[in-house]
């Protein structure tokens, strides 16, 4: 179901979502909690796209936890401090809050198209053309980013594959160095070349700075009215439980 959303409103939604998580108390963490494990088995996603926050909030948790966690004096050294439980209750609900953040984002790039991010994220920008072109440009530039990220990724795994079965992989650190920086030239090499190709098809079809407009990505159909009603029920209800 997810899948079949348009793109702005799953955008405009994790951004609205994302900024009251900023702000709610810890009911509006819960809430958002069991919205998240909803929408995780609504969209079907397997459990490991999840994997690679896990190290990630490790780190951002032990930083945390130090940072608010520990407590000295003033006149004082570091190691002279102590524990702080209130400290550690709010790393803890900081923690939370970017977890949740972190797993809304990740679920939405896995249940959107990279080209869709791209002209979602750029149908916001079109209010600001009117005061400023560079709005446009910037529009195109994120959406064309966004497009090119899986061809690039595809050609270095082409790449990846051609190494692999030119001979065997170095044993030693140095010599690994020395491979990797080997492949990252003609993976230079091409994205260079693509976007040669871009460049003169832009000015081909008489591209010009500040005339950029995203593309209405389909017409709205009855989820999208419903997610609406639930994305503002979602943000109202935590923005009453701060």
């Amino acid at each position: 179901m997810l899948h079949r959303l348009d793109p702005r409103l799953k955008v405009g939604g994790l951004a609205v979502v994302s900024l009251i998580l900023t702000t709610t108390g810890w009911q509006g963490l819960a809430l958002s909690s069991l919205a998240f494990i909803g929408l995780m088995l609504m969209s079907h996603t397997p459990l490991k796209i999840y994997r690679s926050l896990l190290v990630v909030l490790l780190w951002m948790g032990l930083f945390y936890g130090l940072a608010a966690g520990w407590v000295w004096p003033e006149t004082g050294a570091i190691w002279h401090g102590h524990w702080s439980l209130n400290g550690l209750e709010q790393a803890f609900y900081m923690l939370w809050r970017l977890t949740l953040v972190f797993a809304l984002t990740r679920l939405y790039t896995a249940v959107t198209m990279p080209l869709d991010q791209g002209l979602a994220i750029a149908y916001f920008f079109n209010p600001l053309i009117r005061i400023t072109p560079k709005a446009a440009d910037f529009a195109l530039l994120l959406t064309l980013t966004l497009r090119f990220i899986p061809l690039i990724m595809e050609e270095a795994a082409s790449i990846w594959k051609a190494r692999t079965l030119k001979s065997e992989w170095p044993s030693t650190w140095l010599k690994r160095s020395g491979e990797l920086i080997q492949l990252i030239v003609p993976l230079i090499l091409l994205s260079l070349r693509r976007a040669e190709e871009l460049a003169e098809n832009l000015m081909s079809r008489g591209y010009a700075s500040g005339n950029y407009r995203t593309i209405i990505l389909h017409e709205w159909n009855a989820g999208d009215y419903v997610g609406v009603l639930i994305v503002v029920v979602w943000g109202l209800s935590l923005y009453i439980l701060r």
